[in-house]
């Protein structure tokens, strides 16, 4: 048996349409004139990101409108057996306009699924929605959610997944 994550057991698409229609509200009232300074940020909590539990660090460019990660983390055994240990992730984000309040869509590469009762962790390429919030202080919180697909020819399951996360940090500026 196998064992996703943040695996809702529902559709995905209400989630989806709720997110981004609370972004695309929030950014209606927030939006940035001239060049925004962000430089980079490092982000810790859970999620695909984040190497489930652990942190990201995000290199800003393109006017901070695109962003590149990196993602280090820990998969817990939540069962004795349960596939655990280092996970890493990676991709690119494209954000909105806004000094504070941003959405963003995420195309990433990091772990979709382990196996209960075995060895085997199953990575495959995400995209998500999401929202970030940064304050004039350097304080960040963003919250995501999205769909991960397995590549693996050997997966026994359903090959599409959850994702999701949600963390806090600091932006450099």
């Amino acid at each position: 048996m196998l064992w996703p994550l943040l695996s809702p057991g529902e559709p995905l698409k209400p989630g989806l349409l709720a997110v981004a229609l609370l972004s695309c509200a929030v950014l209606q009232t927030d939006f940035a004139s001239g060049q925004d300074s962000r430089r980079a940020s490092l982000v810790g909590g859970s999620g695909n990101d984040m190497g489930w539990l652990g942190a990201t660090g995000e290199l800003y460019v393109a006017s901070a409108r695109v962003s590149l990660f990196a993602g280090l983390g820990y998969t817990p055994a939540l069962n004795t057996g349960d596939a655990s240990g280092l996970t890493a992730a990676g991709g690119a984000r494209g954000y909105t306009r806004g000094q504070r309040h941003r959405g963003y869509v995420e195309a990433s590469v990091s772990q979709v699924a382990i196996e209960q009762a075995g060895s085997r962790r199953f990575y495959g390429p995400g995209v998500q929605a999401g929202y970030q919030y940064t304050a004039r202080s350097g304080f960040t919180a963003l919250v995501s959610l999205g769909i991960g697909f397995i590549v693996a020819s050997d997966f026994p399951g359903d090959r599409a997944h959850a994702l999701g996360g949600i963390g806090v940090g600091y932006t450099w500026r």
